[in-house]
């Protein structure tokens, strides 16, 4: 089980309290984002434990903070592309409490969250592309630039094969590419491009910031009609019939 730490930054606009949550990847982490207060956040990196743990985590991040769910005025929640199984236990969870507490509830696109790290770690580069294996020799992949100290999308969310994701890359050092799969990527392009292991990227923290961001917009989510992001049909498999 490995603990994740991160940098803090401060994000100032107007006077809420968001919970994070994300579970699109193998990191389970949740975080707090409250107006003029440094960043709370907990994060586990491990299979598996997203439903033993996501609860546990939320109760750490509230506790240390000083606060009860009850003076969350939102919860926001990663909604994809990510784990199948992940993406459903991060979003029923922040669903079951939005609706237990009455609070609203915010969507925010994983790849968003995760290039919004990136450009929080990496002060220097100029543009980042989102690379996750989808299984089956596709790839979800997105790629984005760096506009006014933001994360801005480059381009649409796709799926696509790897080919046609590094024929896309400039061969700067100022490119980022943040994915879960790096050896296999390295291969590919050497040294051209910076290539990072995404874990480390997909932060509580982060969600709940660029929520908080949403909720000063108005841009919140129906929660009874909310679905993961998932871009791929599920796999349903046959098992044959026994002799």
């Amino acid at each position: 089980m490995q603990k994740l730490q991160f940098c803090r930054e401060e994000w100032t606009f107007r006077d809420v309290i968001i919970l994070g949550l994300e579970t699109s990847t193998a990191v389970c982490s949740v975080g707090l984002y409250r107006t003029g207060v440094a960043e709370l956040e907990q994060s586990i990196q491990e299979s598996h434990i997203h439903s033993e743990k996501l609860l546990t985590l939320v109760q750490q991040v509230t506790g240390t903070a000083g606060i009860t769910l009850h003076q969350l005025d939102a919860i926001a929640v990663s909604i994809g592309p990510g784990s199948f199984t992940g993406l459903r236990i991060g979003l029923s969870t922040a669903k079951g409490m939005a609706f237990a507490l009455d609070k609203p509830l915010v969507a925010v696109p994983t790849f968003d969250a995760i290039a919004e790290s990136g450009r929080q770690w990496h002060t220097a580069v100029k543009s980042l592309v989102v690379l996750v294996d989808a299984k089956k020799d596709e790839w979800f992949a997105r790629a984005y630039r760096i506009v006014d100290g933001a994360a801005e999308a480059a381009g649409r969310l796709a799926i696509s094969d790897l080919g046609a994701v590094v024929r896309s890359l400039t061969n700067e050092s100022s490119t980022l590419v943040l994915t879960d799969k790096v050896s296999e990527l390295r291969k590919i392009v050497g040294e051209a491009v910076q290539v990072e292991d995404v874990h480390p990227y997909c932060r509580g923290s982060v969600v709940a910031a660029l929520g908080a961001k949403k909720a000063a917009a108005g841009e919140f989510a129906g929660a009874a009609a909310l679905e993961p992001l998932y871009l791929k049909d599920f796999l349903v498999r046959t098992l044959p019939a026994s002799a």
